[in-house]
């Protein structure tokens, strides 16, 4: 028999997944727009370039110059949006979104498969770490055993 108490920490564990994937999602919205900033100042940035270079009578005579000439523009432009204070308060906070949300979804994870009678993550890794040790007991024991084979041979 199920204590009511469980459902409520199950429910309140999924009302917590879904609190952390909205602001996740949030977090990942306002990431995306620093990015999109980036690319669209970056394409302003080659577009005037080319224009410039064109007004000079300087051409772009093949794809290479002309990667070269993005990859440098697109560099700079966004090492210095990246090097800003907002950028990198959003960034942080994308990065805690995204690790928070991820461990709230283990968690709701292990809720689920121990609902349906199946083997959870944590039950998994306690099974591997206990072979793992087992296998270094063996591989001690059988070297043990083969020294003193040799001790009473010898």
């Amino acid at each position: 028999m199920v204590a009511q108490g469980q459902y409520t920490d199950e429910f309140n564990k999924l009302l917590q997944t879904f609190d952390a994937w909205i602001n996740f999602s949030k977090a990942s919205f306002d990431y995306l727009l620093v990015l999109l900033d980036i690319w669209v100042r970056a394409f302003e940035e080659l577009m005037r370039e080319l224009v410039s270079s064109q007004n000079k009578g300087e051409t772009v005579e093949n794809l290479r110059q002309f990667l070269q000439v993005w990859s440098s523009i697109f560099d700079q432009v966004f090492a210095q949006r990246f090097q800003s204070e907002d950028a990198l308060e959003i960034q942080g906070k994308f990065m805690n979104a995204a690790i928070t949300w991820r461990l709230h979804q283990q968690q709701l994870m292990e809720v689920f498969l121990k609902m349906n009678d199946l083997p959870t993550r944590s039950e998994l890794d306690e099974v591997y770490r206990s072979l793992y040790e087992l296998r270094k007991e063996v591989k001690n024991l059988k070297k043990t055993l083969a020294e003193s084979l040799n001790n009473e041979v010898l």
